[in-house]
C-alpha cells in the first residue's frame, strides 16, 4: 500500500484555500460572510496542524497550541497587560467575528494569533539556524542564551507586526473591530503593533523555555532528510497576504498594501536564503521532498 504523503495534504489544503477566494469574488459572496472567515481559519489552522505536527511532535504541538492561544487570550481579554492595554489603547469587537469569550474576545481571535505565531516561530527558528535534523537539543540554558531567545522574540514579533499591517486596516473597513480614539497608521494606533510584538515574543520565550526544559528541538520536516516542505509556513505566511490583499481592495484600502509588500517580502527573502544556506552548507543529498 502506498503511503500517504501529508505534504501533499498540505499543498491540497492551499490550492482549497485559493479555490475558496476566488469563489468568493465570483459569486460575489460578502468577505465578512462569516462562513467564509471560518472556512479560512479552518484551512490554516489544519495546515498548522500537519505542519507542527512533522517539525515539533504531537505532543509539543498540542502545548505550543495552549500557549499560543492562552497568552494572546490574556493580553486581549484583560486590556491592562502590555504597554498598550498600560496607555489605554484597546479595540472592541462587533459581532461580526462570531460568539465571544464572556462577551468580550471573539473565540476566534486566539486561534488566528495560533496560526500566525507558529508561522512566526517556525520562520524565525529558520533565520536563525535553530531547526536541526534531530529532536535532540544541543544548547545550553545562561543568561546569554536566555538574551538571545529574547531577542529571537522580538524578530518574531516583528514577523508578526508586519502581517498586521495589513490584516487591521482591512478589518477595522470590515467592521471586525474598531479602536477608540483611532491612530497614525490609518487609524490605527502605533501602540497596537508594539502590543503584538511583545504578544510574540512573550510566546515565543515561554514556549523556548519549555522545549529547552524538555531538551527537544524544533525539526525540518523529514528529519535527516530535510525537505523543502519545511518552507511552507512561509508560503502559508505568503497566502495570508494575497487573500488580505484581494480584501484590502474590495474594502479600497489599498494604501496599505504596499507597506505589508516591503515588511514582508523581506521577511520571506530572509527565511528562504537561510533556508538555503543550510541547503548549501549540508549538501543537496540532504534536502529531499520526502517526509
Amino acid at each position: 500500500m502506498q503511503k500517504f504523503d501529508s505534504n501533499i495534504l498540505m499543498i491540497v489544503l492551499l490550492a482549497l484555500v485559493g479555490i475558496l477566494f476566488i469563489l468568493t469574488q465570483l459569486l460575489t459572496i460578502p468577505i465578512s460572510n462569516k462562513g467564509v472567515i471560518l472556512s479560512f481559519i479552518l484551512l490554516f489552522s489544519i495546515l498548522v496542524v500537519i505542519h507542527g505536527s512533522k517539525t515539533l511532535g504531537a505532543r509539543e504541538l498540542a502545548i505550543f497550541f495552549f500557549i499560543a492561544y492562552s497568552i494572546p487570550l490574556l493580553y486581549e481579554y484583560t486590556d491592562a497587560l502590555g504597554f498598550g492595554g498600560l496607555m489605554g489603547v484597546t479595540c472592541q469587537y462587533s459581532t461580526l467575528l462570531g460568539p465571544k469569550i464572556f462577551g468580550k474576545v471573539p473565540y476566534v481571535i486566539p486561534l488566528v494569533w495560533l496560526i500566525f505565531l507558529y508561522c512566526s516561530f517556525t520562520m524565525t527558528n529558520i533565520i536563525f539556524n535553530r531547526l536541526r535534523t534531530t529532536h535532540k537539543s544541543d544548547e545550553t540554558v545562561s543568561l546569554q542564551w536566555f538574551l538571545k531567545i529574547v531577542g529571537m522574540g522580538i524578530i518574531a514579533g516583528l514577523i508578526m507586526a508586519s502581517l498586521d499591517l495589513i490584516i487591521d486596516p482591512v478589518m477595522v473597513a470590515m467592521g471586525a473591530w474598531s479602536w477608540s480614539g483611532g491612530g497614525l497608521y490609518y487609524g490605527i494606533p502605533l501602540w497596537n503593533y508594539e502590543g503584538w510584538v511583545e504578544i510574540t515574543a512573550v510566546t515565543f520565550v515561554f514556549y523556548s523555555i519549555y522545549l529547552q526544559v524538555i531538551n527537544k528541538k524544533q525539526i525540518y520536516i523529514g528529519g535527516e532528510k530535510r525537505s523543502r516542505y519545511t518552507l511552507f509556513v512561509v508560503v502559508l505566511y505568503l497566502a495570508s497576504f494575497i487573500v488580505f490583499g484581494m480584501y484590502a481592495v474590495d474594502e479600497r484600502v489599498t494604501y496599505v498594501i504596499p507597506w505589508a509588500v516591503m515588511t514582508m517580502g523581506l521577511n520571506a527573502v530572509m527565511v528562504i536564503i537561510q533556508f538555503y544556506r543550510s541547503y548549501m552548507k549540508g549538501g543537496k543529498e540532504v534536502f529531499s521532498s520526502v517526509e
